[in-house]
């Protein structure tokens, strides 16, 4: 059995062929359409070169007429069909299959009329195409080899559709005036291009006879070459090459991780809600950093801070990340939440600002076993699910709190935030941890196929469980700022404050001559540095030789000092405690009636989530003097309130 035709265009391993005839009941003869070269070829190899792929058949067969010389065109497709097109397509095989089975094209044509009218009943038309119409669709079918394709209906290629009407030049004016105008301005309209084409034939006109002026188009045409225009093309023109690769580049999804901590993201976002003070006053919106593995898509850790973004809340999101949640037994007690997530990463993520481009980042993250990566400038699909995160923490998590600032400006309408706002960075930081325990890990995620992100760290973690390796105190070394400098007779000379210990100064004279030593120093507390010992091979404490700015963060310590120094000789100011000083520099700043001093007298107090956390004793924020005296007193009753409606809500939820 020969499946090949006379003439037949078939292509063996991707080289057009003909087939010529078939010299037996095994052997076909196929010509090479380039070169013209004959070859016989055995029936069998053939067929399983077919089924095997590497024998192809034309992917679109045209059907012609035999002999006829008629234009040729790629036959219609159903998939492609507008409505009345695949209505009457039906209808013609319907009608040729019901007269072939009746044997009606055997008869005589005035009984293929009756057998018409007979189909027409039956399907309920209310009229019978005519008989030449009928044998016009017989005709197609059997000069096309009964390909039933030869019979379709297109009505889209009737009547010269997609074709130019307009002359040439006409068109070339078109073409050139969409991209000078549209194509060439931020903003443009097609009234614009129809103008713009107007006025070209105008002028070309003036220098021709008036027989040979050219037809302006309308506008109606010029609108449907605009819709003609790629996407691509608009957006670039619109807004740029960058944000058009951005919108039409290709993803095909985020590296995939077969393991828990395989690989972590890591990022900052403004939270959209307005926190306030223990006395009710605005402080402005806080920042987030929050730290997630991509594999369950559980948050590791978070940093909620008042003081910026800097590589201090970068460490301390780490560091939240890494050590188990043993706080929440004590600080938590009354909510029974449960937060299983923590262990040493692979490989930790990050995007390209400042401070985690630090040298004191990388090397931090690196002296303990963790690899840094960064993604790709402008390509938030690098670390899509921490982007993610942080999209859902604010739209279905805190736009629901008083005092939100929503998402966007325009959204502001009729409220301001700040006579909303009641709930404090402690009330927030509590609050937050209610709804990543209670919610976000417990509720089904899509990405997950419908699991939750805690059963999938659970199943994780069985696996492969988390792994602790590093100690504490090593930890709060390493991520702290890195410097080098000269040990003199009287210590290291750092921020403008003296360090200087005994073990100091007896490595000082192990040393060579002017050797400078590494040394790590803690943004959060002035009152130590840790230097390296490179006979002992290790960090030791070397604390601030005045030792009353010690607990303060190096920014409040240097503001101390320059404001003793500042002061005159008979002011207490001279002779008070640094913490004192801060503690009325940061109530005056607090009480500042305009916002923008509020903030930073909420940056220079260091108010971040550190201070919600007994295990965490660095970082604390100073307490004011009258929050020492007005906590429990003056705390808005609404914040209370809404706190244990909503942390009662959530538990239910859960």
């Amino acid at each position: 059995m020969n499946p090949f035709r006379k003439d037949q265009t078939i292509y063996v391993q991707d080289v057009a062929m003909r087939v010529v005839r078939q010299i037996n009941k095994f052997e076909v003869q196929l010509e090479d359409t380039r070169t013209g070269q004959l070859s016989n070829h055995k029936l069998f190899e053939l067929m399983k070169q077919f089924s095997s792929g590497e024998l192809l058949t034309q992917a679109e067969r045209r059907h012609q007429a035999a002999g006829m010389g008629q234009k040729v065109r790629k036959p219609a497709r159903m998939d492609h069909m507008s409505s009345a097109a695949r209505t009457e397509t039906h209808k013609r095989i319907d009608y040729l299959v019901r007269l072939h089975n009746n044997d009606s094209f055997s008869k005589s044509r005035e009984e293929l009329i009756r057998d018409l009218s007979l189909v027409a009943a039956l399907r309920g038309d209310g009229r019978a195409p005519h008989v030449t119409t009928v044998y016009r669709w017989r005709r197609k079918l059997l000069r096309s080899n009964r390909d039933i394709r030869a019979v379709f209906c297109d009505f889209g290629k009737q009547g010269g559709k997609g074709q130019s009407r307009l002359s040439p030049e006409v068109e070339g004016i078109i073409h050139e005036q969409i991209e000078t105008v549209f194509l060439g301005q931020k903003r443009s309209s097609a009234a614009d291009v129809h103008n713009a084409v107007f006025l070209e034939i105008q002028r070309k006109n003036t220098l021709r006879v008036e027989s040979e002026w050219l037809t302006a188009p309308g506008l109606r045409t010029i609108q449907r070459r605009l819709t003609e225009l790629y996407a691509y093309d608009i957006c670039v023109a619109r807004y740029g090459e960058r944000e058009a690769e951005r919108r039409f580049g290709n993803y095909l999804g985020s590296r995939r991780v077969n393991r828990i901590l395989e690989l972590v993201e890591i990022d900052h976002s403004p939270v959209d809600l307005m926190v306030t003070d223990e006395r009710g006053i605005v402080l402005g919106r806080p920042t987030i950093t929050v730290v997630l593995d991509r594999l369950s898509r559980c948050v590791l850790g978070y940093h909620l801070s008042l003081a910026g973004h800097g590589t201090a809340a970068v460490f301390s999101a780490l560091r939240h990340a890494l050590l188990p949640k043993t706080y929440l037994k004590e600080r938590y007690a009354d909510l029974e939440l449960e937060w299983d997530c923590f262990g040493w990463p692979e490989v930790v993520l990050m995007d390209n600002g400042r401070e985690f481009h630090s040298d004191a980042v990388a090397d931090a993250l690196m002296n303990i076993a963790v690899n840094v990566e960064f993604a790709r400038s402008r390509t938030p699909n690098d670390k899509p699910h921490v982007e993610r995160f942080l999209k859902t923490f604010n739209y279905s998590f805190i736009h629901r709190l008083p005092g939100s600032t929503l998402s966007k400006v325009h959204e502001r309408i009729g409220f301001k935030a700040e006579d909303d706002a009641c709930l404090t960075l402690e009330d927030l930081d509590r609050i937050i941890h209610v709804w990543i325990c209670r919610t976000y890990h417990q509720r089904p995620h899509r990405g997950l196929n419908g699991r939750t992100s805690m059963a999938v760290w659970q199943e994780g973690a069985a696996a492969c469980p988390p792994q602790l390796k590093t100690n504490r105190e090593d930890l709060d070394i390493e991520f702290s700022n890195v410097a080098d400098a000269s040990v003199q007779h009287y210590g290291i000379d750092l921020n403008t404050f003296i360090f200087v210990c005994p073990r100091l100064l007896t490595l000082r004279r192990m040393l060579p001559p002017n050797s400078r030593v590494l040394i790590k120093w803690p943004e959060y507390d002035a009152g130590q540095i840790f230097a390296w010992d490179p006979i002992e091979n290790e960090y030791f404490k070397v604390p601030n030789k005045d030792q009353q700015y010690a607990g303060l963060t190096v920014e409040q310590a240097k503001a101390a000092k320059k404001a003793k120094a500042a002061s005159e000789p008979t002011s207490p100011l001279s002779a008070a405690h640094g913490e004192a000083i801060v503690r009325q520099m940061t109530n005056d700043k607090l009480r500042d009636k305009q916002l923008k001093n509020r903030r930073k007298g909420a940056r220079f107090a260091n108010m971040t989530s550190n201070d919600s956390r007994v295990q965490n004793k660095s970082g604390q924020s100073l307490p004011t003097q009258d929050a020492e005296q007005e906590v429990g007193q003056e705390q808005p009753v609404l914040a209370e309130e809404y706190i244990v409606e909503i942390e009662a809500q959530w538990g239910e939820q859960s």
